[in-house]
């Protein structure tokens, strides 16, 4: 089955369509997720991920210009919309 997947990126928030690996030997969601290094917001039925790259823009942001968290997101939402 397919699930609907924001994920959240330098470049902007997107929002995917993923169909997990689910074959008898197949790694949990989460874990799929992982190896594609997408950190996630909840482990369970996740639905929402956030490359590692954006993650270290964030902390780089924040700690030189003292920029939210929530501020952050919204520049990150204008992107994606332009």
């Amino acid at each position: 089955f397919s699930e609907y997947l924001t994920v959240v990126d330098v470049m902007g928030v997107h929002f995917l369509i993923v169909k997990y690996y689910t074959c008898d030997d197949a790694e949990m969601d989460y874990m799929q997720l992982l190896h594609l290094k997408l950190f996630l917001a909840t482990l369970e039925r996740p639905s929402t991920a956030f490359m590692f790259s954006v993650l270290n823009n964030f902390i780089q942001d924040n700690l030189e210009c003292g920029t939210l968290g929530m501020n952050y997101y919204s520049k990150l939402h204008r992107v994606t919309s332009n």
